[in-house]
């Protein structure tokens, strides 16, 4: 194999495959990412046996041929070389890839494709067609209500529910909930899957690295097991989680006794300094609703914290008490000026919903105070 390439090409093909598999490992393999000369192009591949990251780059390729290399080390090279030289790279029989850069000169050991797993194709009987920004949106918007606990592996990831009527993506951990709805996708079939929240956080994070235009559209390939997510020349390949998601419309409020709507920053900075009083077991931050005043409060054995927000209410009084942090975390994603919250009652779920915008939903248990 002999390449030539610039380091701003080469670079951008590694930043993109870098985080795409996890760095804990027991299989010294799964340290390396794939070169491979295709089609007149360098593809880069990274694998970490659970999801996958394809990317082709432009080069000009001299021979043929295919190698692994260590990502850290051979990505740190890279970044070192001079901005302003070609770089060149020579596979020879012994498995070294030579790296010539001007009069800068390494070689880093590779290892075999034939040793490093093999990437399943992508199985296309099943596909939707999706705005890159309208994904991010949805994803972004959800994805940090999933749970990381790895005892709670089905959680672990996003439900999609593609139906007729529309597309919903549900994150929850157990004691919230993120709901995003998107308008129904015409020609596309039922499915219902739950996808790792690990690859769609790689695929929102390429969206922002490559800003596709507004012409660009991501596809998205549902099998039995896999799912795959196309932009341009860059494929994400993961399998999905097998398991039932809870039924989160059971969880989703359907009454309003008590709302009001409230500035989103405004409620941010106050919950924000609420949560500075820290006791032995966490904070909690108390909404008092009366007279047009939302009061807000919290406790700890030597601190103590009030502050006051006007918004329109004139109900009855009404109080009821959250995780600080579940609540800063929807403030911080939702997107929206003004958020609306909607109670039954002080026990059962609280609903946040963006003003102007029906599209998200956010479910939040509270505490007792």
């Amino acid at each position: 194999m002999k390449i030539n390439i610039t380091k701003a090409t080469l670079l951008e093909g590694i930043q993109v495959i870098s985080s795409g598999a996890s760095s804990r490992t027991t299989l010294p393999i799964l340290h390396n990412f794939l070169l491979e000369t295709s089609d007149g192009k360098l593809k880069l591949v990274r694998t970490d046996m659970e999801m996958a990251t394809i990317h082709f780059v432009n080069a000009e390729i001299v021979e043929e041929g295919s190698i692994t290399v260590p990502m850290k080390e051979f990505s740190d090279i890279i970044k070192n070389l001079p901005d302003d030289k070609e770089i060149n790279l020579t596979l020879d029989e012994n498995n070294k890839v030579h790296i010539k850069s001007g009069k800068s000169k390494f070689w880093v050991m590779g290892m075999p494709k034939s040793e490093y797993p093999s990437i399943p194709e992508v199985q296309r009987e099943n596909s939707v067609e999706l705005d890159p920004a309208e994904f991010l949106d949805m994803v972004e918007k959800t994805a940090f209500s999933a749970s990381t606990k790895e005892t709670r592996y089905i959680l672990n990831g996003l439900l999609w529910n593609n139906t007729a009527d529309k597309l919903e993506v549900v994150a929850t951990d157990g004691g919230r909930l993120a709901l995003a709805t998107h308008n129904a996708l015409a020609g596309s079939a039922p499915f219902k899957i739950i996808i790792p929240t690990k690859i769609l956080t790689e695929v929102c994070r390429f969206i922002s690295l490559v800003k596709p235009g507004k012409d660009d559209k991501i596809n998205v390939y549902v099998s039995e097991k896999q799912v795959s997510f196309i932009l341009k020349e860059t494929t994400f390949l993961s399998r999905l989680i097998d398991g039932n998601f809870p039924n989160y419309n059971q969880v989703i409020p359907t009454k309003k006794n008590i709302t009001f709507e409230v500035f989103s920053k405004e409620l941010q900075a106050s919950t924000r300094r609420s949560a500075l009083c820290s006791g032995e077991f966490g904070s909690v931050v108390k909404y008092k609703l009366e007279n047009n005043t939302l009061t807000v409060t919290s406790n700890a054995q030597n601190m103590q914290f009030t502050d006051e927000i006007s918004v329109e209410y004139t109900g009855e009084e009404f109080e009821v008490a959250f995780i600080p942090q579940s609540i800063l975390d929807v403030l911080k994603n939702i997107g929206s000026d003004k958020v609306s919250f909607s109670f039954v009652n002080s026990s059962q779920p609280a609903l946040i919903e963006p003003v102007g915008d029906n599209k998200f939903k956010y479910v939040i248990m509270p505490v007792r105070s």
